[in-house]
């Protein structure tokens, strides 16, 4: 890895785990105060919405904002050639939605919901304003910018929501806090970047990013679309109080996702990117994150399976009791998702974009299965086919980037595979003997013991844990003085 591309990445992954940290210790507190307020039936139901607010995402730049990121010369004429397709394509995507949206209602059998999408179909206009934008930062590898406008506008959107709580808005309360968060996100993407669409327009050049695109788009919307599956199977057959439940586990699992996959596939797609014509470069980059990633996934998910019930309970009260093995079922599938957005990301780098397309159709597939054992066994047994999918995309992936990447699979299979050998064992003991022991100071023994088993293996992420406890240990320091 170049000096240049490996001090950007540092910079930018240190730039948007802290973003992360910050915009999801803000989205947690705001989640709190709601899950007080309102009640698991309604924030099942705008579950039940959003799920295709979520699916429009993909179908406004059709796969171009990837395409312009790995792309190593961007004229200007492109940028707005591409801002005016994706604002075009948003309007013709709402007014879908406002006209989909009785039939929708009548698909879940709740009216709500059709007059909460007719409001939330704002928010693919909204979000279009600010796609090439986000591109252009994300090319710079300036995740700072990105990062604060993630921070303030979930602070925001989140104080929307509130206020709409505390003054009797109830489901609607939700509403205002998705159309205030991606308002205020696109404003201060407008800011950030200086950029601005001029009047000009090139077919020839938007055609041109087609090839890499249009299997990015047909990627990312089979991905959309699967990824919501379980919110559509869940609301259609049983409860909006259980997709409520279900849904609070699956947003908390989804912190630890933001902290790790989602952070490192911004960072590793623009870094990878820039060294896919530096083979032993790309793959010494590749290795690293891998093996740091996995000694820090399994550090943070242990205590947090252990905990489960003291923080559900603890945070958003006994009425989400529920929620609970939900929850701890759905961690497991955090201990693959990074490595599965990182090959991804890698794929892609190397410009295999339809390669990505094709991996993504097995992975859909794998993903329907789940729904089978829902029907025939309910919806505990769902979830954990759920993660057992998940576990099974995970070794496709690794198979298929040794294949085609030169990526060793028994190289990625070792550099899993050991640090999870304490998390494993102490789980083992945790549900023999778990009802005899404190799990707080169960939870701080594993702490303890994993950090010590990094350090005798000499694994990689060790470093990155103590250079991290050594710069809280002196801010700290500092701090007292």
């Amino acid at each position: 890895m170049s000096k240049g591309v490996e001090n950007k990445t540092k910079k930018g992954l240190f730039w948007d785990l802290a973003g992360s940290f910050f915009r999801q210790f803000a989205a947690f507190f705001v989640s709190i105060i709601l899950a007080r307020l309102l009640s698991p039936e309604e924030f099942g139901i705008v579950g039940m919405s959003l799920v295709f607010v979520s699916i429009t995402e993909v179908f406004i730049d059709v796969g171009f904002t990837s395409a312009l990121i790995q792309r190593k010369e961007v004229k200007d004429i492109v940028y707005s050639s591409i801002f005016y397709v994706n604002l075009g394509i948003s309007v013709v995507l709402a007014l879908l939605m406002v006209l989909a949206a009785p039939y929708i209602g009548d698909f879940y059998e709740e009216p709500k919901v059709a007059l909460i999408l007719e409001y939330l179909a704002l928010i693919p206009i909204i979000a279009a304003f600010g796609r090439v934008q986000s591109a252009i930062l994300t090319k710079k590898m300036d995740f700072k910018s990105l990062s604060i406008r993630g921070v303030v506008s979930t602070i925001v959107g989140g104080i929307a929501g509130i206020i709409g709580a505390l003054t009797g808005m109830g489901v609607y309360s939700l509403v205002l806090l998705q159309i205030f968060t991606v308002l205020t996100s696109t404003v201060l993407l407008w800011f950030a970047t200086g950029w601005r669409p001029k009047l000009e327009f090139s077919g020839t050049e938007v055609k041109s990013l087609l090839g890499y695109s249009s299997f990015v788009f047909f990627d990312q919307a089979l991905r959309k679309v699967f990824n919501k599956i379980d919110t559509i199977f869940i609301g259609k057959y049983f409860s909006a109080a259980t997709l409520g439940f279900y849904t609070r586990a699956e947003s908390l699992k989804a912190q630890i996702d933001t902290y790790t996959s989602n952070s490192l596939r911004k960072v590793m797609f623009p870094a990878l990117s820039a060294l896919q014509d530096d083979p032993e470069g790309f793959k010494r980059a590749y290795y690293k994150a891998f093996n740091i990633v996995t000694g820090v996934i399994v550090l943070l998910v242990g205590p947090i399976y252990f905990l489960s019930e003291q923080i559900i309970i603890g945070l958003l009260g006994d009425k989400w009791r529920p929620s609970i093995i939900f929850f701890q079922i759905l961690l497991f599938a955090a201990l693959t998702s990074p490595h599965v957005g990182m090959m991804a990301q890698a794929v892609l780098a190397k410009g295999h974009s339809k390669l990505k397309f094709q991996i993504g159709l097995i992975q859909r597939f794998l993903k329907l299965t789940p729904i089978v054992f829902g029907i025939w066994f309910g919806v505990v047994e769902f979830a954990i086919a759920v993660v057992g999918a998940s576990t099974a995309v995970f070794f496709v992936y690794s198979f298929v980037v040794h294949k085609r990447l030169d990526l060793n699979f028994a190289k990625q299979m070792k550099s899993i595979l050991i640090p999870n050998l304490i998390f494993g064992v102490f789980i083992l003991i945790f549900h023999l003997f778990g009802e005899y022991v404190n799990v707080w100071i169960y939870a701080t023994l594993f702490l303890l013991c994993d950090v010590l088993f990094l350090k005798l293996i000499k694994h990689e992420s060790y470093s990155v844990i103590q250079s991290t406890l050594k710069s809280v240990t002196q801010k700290i320091s500092k701090f007292k003085r």
